[in-house]
């Protein structure tokens, strides 16, 4: 008897079922992170999330710099929080939120390994220069994923870039395979 033709339900073992992958890109600022998570998103079908769309549709370009910190951070955990919730549910994703420093890095890597989700980083590696040109270009008239950022902010960011090391595994991606997908 088949037991496809004859109304039994066909039981999937948990192996069967594919893993879902949280795609984590990282880069600094002007890097073309958004541009590509949007690419992994067509190409894919993961769900995007990109924190700093939502916190400029919320406070605009410009959110109040004494208060910009604690949003942020309020923001970054909200949107971890639901990719980590579709992750679960069997969705992947894609975490657009820069994980400029190692620790952070850490901290969702093992929290993707807790709920078993396929763990893949990206680094958009762009030359300083590119990337301070662009951000200070986009800031005279900035678009609904971007803050305002001056040179001088762009410059104290960037001392706070820890981009990945040798011993974190990652894929590369080159600016210039970014500019050229748009």
């Amino acid at each position: 008897m088949n037991p496809s033709s004859s109304g039994y339900a066909k039981i999937i073992h948990m192996n069967e079922i594919e893993q879902p992958t949280a795609h984590l890109l990282c880069g600094f600022i002007g890097s073309g992170k958004t541009a590509f998570a949007k690419k992994l998103e067509k190409e894919t079908g993961a769900m995007r999330f990109t924190k700093d769309e939502w916190m400029v549709k919320v406070f605009g370009n410009t959110p109040p710099k004494d208060k910009f910190v604690e949003y942020d951070t309020k923001m970054t955990e909200l949107a971890t929080e639901i990719a980590l919730r579709c992750l679960k549910a069997g969705a992947s994703v894609i975490i657009d939120d820069g994980f400029w420093y190692r620790k952070q890095r850490d901290e969702i890597r093992q929290a993707l390994k807790n709920i078993g989700a396929v763990i893949k980083l990206y680094y958009i590696d762009t030359p300083v220069d590119v990337m301070k040109k662009r951000t200070v270009k986009r800031s005279e008239n900035p678009p609904g994923d971007s803050f305002y950022i001056t040179e001088q902010e762009f410059n104290d960011y960037l001392k706070m870039f820890q981009p990945p090391t040798d011993d974190e595994e990652f894929t590369v991606i080159n600016y210039s395979e970014v500019n050229n997908s748009l």
